[in-house]
């Protein structure tokens, strides 16, 4: 299994929001937002064109600029609408700066810039064999050389040295222009200003929206609620902390089934947060996922390879007949547990039956499922019997 895409890909990078921690100050954001919008090297002349066209429609002459649309509701979702149809994926962080340590070196804007930024490109140079990567320019021309060096330095090692890393003007650019919105709408939702539903339009668009640091919030008056709700915020906090850690310790990995694993646990992860907890996703839909981020598995490999393996390292997935999550609830433990048996216990008993008929029939001489050679489902059908 190739866990990296053949061919070239374009990307633009902008971001939304600002690297000031001080968010008590008056017009500094609480989010900081960075998105990746990715396409095809092939297909890039086309794209841009595509993109140019839409950009006039609505600014014919400007640029299109998340800050120019603002409040108008109507008009950025009919702007990302146009935007959904054009062939790309985006790729998003969000960072919740008041989840971070002032006292961290992350206080100090090139710090900040550093970090936020090698975390996106890292996760970006190990899907894909070939990037050229246009961002857009900011800060100093010293600092912009000096920080496109850096992650080159850091980030290009065997597989990576393909990529390029440039920074450009927005004006010359128009994906720039497009990130620029898609990176300017997600800052809005998340900081309360527009409802998550604004960003539907380009939902089939989105690779992923990832959020750093990861934090649940605990229910006011915690102890004072009834002993199922709190066991509900237990499950969730404990279900989403095991899958973070399961991503923190494996995505430096280079085994392709465990990027796999990775690249899975961070879709269901996305769903949870971003889309909707109460929702269970489909196993093609994951599959589908994947194949986009460069692991072309079948529906059964996905099974085996991912969800399974996943489950044996300690992340909580949760499934029933409509598909799989991360749990949210007792209850939705309870539907696994219901699915589970409803599958495996039939199958026991019926072992446990043709293990007995053949025991029967040899004068108990053959032993279909030996505890030599199956001792754990020895022990399980023994206690069925």
């Amino acid at each position: 299994m190739s866990a990296i895409p053949i061919g070239s890909r374009h990307i633009f990078v902008d971001e939304s929001g600002d690297p000031n921690l001080d968010i008590n100050n008056p017009g500094i954001s609480g989010y900081f937002v960075l998105c990746a919008v990715i396409v095809d090297s092939i297909k890039l002349g086309a794209l841009e064109e595509e993109a140019r066209a839409i950009i006039y429609r609505y600014f014919p002459k400007g640029e299109l600029k998340s800050s120019k649309i603002g409040s108008n509701t109507v008009r950025r979702q009919r702007i990302l609408k146009d935007i959904s149809h054009l062939d790309f994926k985006h790729y998003s962080q969000v960072i919740d700066k008041g989840k971070i340590l002032t006292g961290s070196g992350l206080q100090y804007r090139r710090s900040f810039v550093k970090y936020t930024n090698r975390a996106l490109y890292e996760n970006l140079f190990k899907a894909f064999t070939e990037l050229h990567v246009f961002a857009d320019q900011f800060g100093t021309s010293d600092f912009m050389k000096g920080f496109s060096d850096y992650l080159l330095r850091k980030l290009q090692r065997g597989l990576f040295e393909n990529h390029t890393f440039t920074y450009a003007s927005s004006a010359i650019h128009p994906l720039i222009q497009v990130a620029d919105v898609i990176a300017g709408s997600i800052l809005r939702c998340y900081s309360g200003k527009d409802d998550m539903s604004i960003l539907d339009p380009i939902r089939s668009n989105t690779i992923i929206i990832d959020e750093w640091p990861p934090y649940i919030p605990e229910p006011i008056g915690l102890d004072q609620l009834p002993r199922e709700k709190q066991f509900d915020f237990l499950i969730r906090r404990h279900a989403v902390l095991q899958t973070e850690r399961f991503i923190e310790k494996n995505s430096s990995s280079n085994d392709p089934n465990v990027l796999a694993q990775v690249a899975g646990a961070r879709y269901l992860l996305y769903h949870f947060r971003s889309i909707d907890p109460t929702e269970y996703v489909t196993t093609e839909t994951l599959r589908r996922h994947l194949k986009e981020l460069g692991f072309p598995l079948s529906i059964r490999s996905v099974r085996s390879k991912v969800i399974s393996s996943l489950r044996r390292e300690g992340v909580f997935i949760a499934s029933s007949g409509k598909g799989i999550k991360i749990p949210l609830s007792v209850a939705d433990l309870r539907r696994y547990v219901q699915n589970v048996d409803s599958q495996v216990v039939p199958y026991i008993k019926c072992l446990s039956v043709c293990r007995e008929h053949f025991l029967l029939a040899t004068e108990a001489n053959l032993d279909i499922v030996g505890s030599d050679e199956f001792p754990e489902l020895h022990k399980i059908v023994i206690g069925a019997s």
